[in-house]
């Protein structure tokens, strides 16, 4: 069974910063989980302020997953890709994750 298109929007405060970096994850991680499947709409308050108010935005960057239902919503600049993709259901919870390097627990004296 082919997976359902999804549509997100991210919703940035100018094109600088924290705005660009989020729209530039998220464009990563689609890429990478969704190819061919996704479309993603950028709605820049600082242009249209009244879009932050009808969404009841407090915050930004944020993400909101519009399709497949239910509506799911995100705040913050996808760094973290793997709470995300799951929260998001853009990935199965049982998907099995890439190995995280840890350092090293060394004693200083």
């Amino acid at each position: 069974m082919a997976r359902p298109p999804y549509v997100l929007q991210v919703f940035v405060a100018g094109e600088k910063g924290r705005s660009r970096l989020a729209v530039q994850n998220l464009k990563k991680v689609c890429e990478k989980e969704l190819r061919g499947q996704y479309t993603i709409k950028v709605v820049d308050v600082s242009k249209n302020p009244r879009v932050a108010i009808e969404n009841n935005l407090t915050a930004l960057p944020a993400v909101f997953r519009t399709l497949p239902a239910p509506v799911r919503k995100f705040v913050g600049n996808w760094a973290n890709e793997d709470q995300e993709l799951v929260g998001f259901d853009l990935i199965p919870q049982d998907k099995p994750k890439a190995a995280k390097r840890t350092r090293s627990s060394r004693s200083r004296r």
